[in-house]
């Protein structure tokens, strides 16, 4: 954890040095040129490749990034419901890598966690990735490998969409939110290397610093630039409408802070997370949306209210680094100024949408665990349960071990300053309970949720896609600094030996 606080008062040290110069003079855009599908019927092949490759952010701001098929976000991959696919990655960086599929149900051999489910890929080796894809939904996929660096600092992430079979919609869009630090990619521009660090990360006085600063104040400073489908203000497309069309808005934050969505037209929200919520209803108030890293939620408009709006996107708590307004055109209205709105009120998914029974699924808990998240010094690092994940080592966690057919009740509690978006591998889980209190809306089935300080949930999964899977904070650094934790098929062998020599960072 240590690691990305030295980094920053290096950052700040040298920021100056780096201030006069533009590295997007020497920055071309690029985009994806080749076709990187195979269809045959309904088996989808799709090539993906890591590499490096310079990215204009904005007029002012490229990145040397880790990317994707040479795109920020990655290619997006688009199938539909009942395709089979397979991900041929081939890693073409200097560095070890995987490609974690969030959100997509897959046999655990293919979750993509080096040192958990497979060794990482190393840099020239290659590794097929095979995905049923039986449910609709919004997912994304990312690297599992050190990924406060890889996803959030290189832009090593993208959407993968299984779509319904009678997807009937006349805008069908994905907005993937995310961030970077001007600041360290301008000293990557000025070729200044991030030396001088001691083995956990900061020189000794940077370290004495480090203590002046909570964790969660140094990435306020640090990240200071929203960053939506690859690009910033004033880089940000559009979407347009037409009137008496229905348009679909899939935003995935693939990002580290909580995200606010303000969106001035009526709308609903359709899906949490890619599964549906029951009977939605219209919001037409000034109700915001907030989004935790890895969380996604999908809105429908219909198209009936001709105009121009302005989508406000901004961080839950840094709206002064982390803001945008995303352009939502009507044909016609090219020229009008955009109308935004104030957020009143934030949308409470736990009241949202229209009840139905699922008292059953209580009456047959067999496994009742606890996940307290917390901290041992102040928010350097995290802890599920007081234990820490050593990620260079994959032990020292949290197990929870389970038995293939358990229904699983899990309470999460939040005893830390800051939100905890946890996310869940391998298993959908429904949440039951907020704060004690009954889910009085519609049925909310999730894989990541996330948890403001304070807070307590109760969720409950059926244990059926045996395996080792994870249960962590999706914030990078906290899980770098142990908030990882790890639920335990008994009996269950892998299909990979985990070689303890590989460089696994399961983070």
């Amino acid at each position: 954890m240590k690691r990305y606080a030295g980094l920053f008062l290096l950052a700040l040290s040298l920021l100056a040095a780096c201030a006069g110069q533009d590295p997007a003079d020497q920055t071309e855009e690029k985009s994806t040129s080749e076709d990187n599908v195979e269809r045959n019927n309904n088996n989808i092949t799709v090539s993906l490749e890591a590499e490096e490759s310079k990215w204009s952010i904005s007029e002012n701001l490229s990145i040397n990034g880790w990317l994707y098929n040479d795109s920020l976000p990655g290619e997006e991959i688009r199938v539909t419901e009942g395709d089979q696919v397979k991900v041929n990655f081939t890693n073409s960086l200097d560095e070890p890598t995987a490609v974690h599929f969030h959100g997509v149900p897959v046999d655990n051999k293919m979750d993509g966690v080096p040192g958990v489910t497979q060794n990482v890929v190393m840099p020239g080796e290659s590794f097929t990735y095979e995905i049923d894809a039986t449910l609709p939904g919004t997912y994304w996929y990312h690297s599992h490998q050190n990924g406060a660096e890889q996803v959030i600092d290189k832009g090593l992430y993208g959407s993968f969409i299984i779509e319904e079979e009678d997807n009937n919609y006349d805008t069908d869009e994905v907005i993937m939110l995310s961030e970077v630090s001007s600041m360290m990619n301008k000293m990557d521009e000025a070729g200044m290397e991030r030396h001088g660090m001691d083995s956990e990360g900061g020189s000794s006085h940077m370290s004495e610093m480090d203590e002046n600063m909570a964790h969660h104040d140094q990435m306020k400073e640090m990240y200071d630039t929203l960053v939506i489908n690859g690009k910033s203000d004033p880089k940000l497309s559009e979407v347009n409408l037409r009137e008496g069309e229905k348009a679909k808005l899939r935003f995935v934050n693939s990002g580290l802070a909580t995200k606010v969505i303000a969106i001035p037209h009526d709308f609903k929200v359709t899906h949490y997370d890619g599964q549906p919520v029951n009977e939605p209803e219209t919001i037409t108030d000034h109700t915001g949306i907030r989004l935790g890293s890895a969380e996604r939620v999908d809105i429908e408009i219909d198209a009936s209210d001709p105009g121009a709006y302005g989508i406000e996107i901004f961080s839950n708590d840094n709206p002064e680094n982390l803001q945008a307004v995303v352009p939502l055109r009507y044909e016609g209205e090219e020229k009008e100024e955009l109308v935004t709105q104030e957020v009143s009120d934030y949308l409470d998914i736990s009241s949202y949408g229209t009840s139905k029974d699922q008292e059953d699924i209580l009456q047959d808990i067999d496994n009742e665990v606890e996940a307290v998240l917390g901290t041992n010094d102040g928010g350097h690092t995290y802890t599920i349960n007081g234990k820490q994940m050593e990620t260079d080592t994959a032990d020292g966690h949290e197990i929870y071990e389970i038995e293939d057919g358990d229904i699983v009740k899990m309470k999460i509690t939040n005893e830390t300053d800051v939100d905890h978006p946890m996310h869940l591998h391998g298993s959908f889980f429904k949440v039951m309970a907020k704060n004690g209190e009954k889910v009085s809306g519609s049925p909310i089935k999730k894989d990541t949720l996330n948890v403001r300080p304070g807070e307590e949930y109760e969720i409950v999964f059926k244990a059926d896609n045996p395996g080792n899977w994870l249960f962590h904070c999706h914030e990078f650094h906290h899980a770098g600094g142990g908030m990882v934790s790890e639920i335990k098929y008994k009996g269950f062998e892998p299909a990979e030996t985990i070689d303890p020599g590989a460089p696994n960072q399961p983070e």
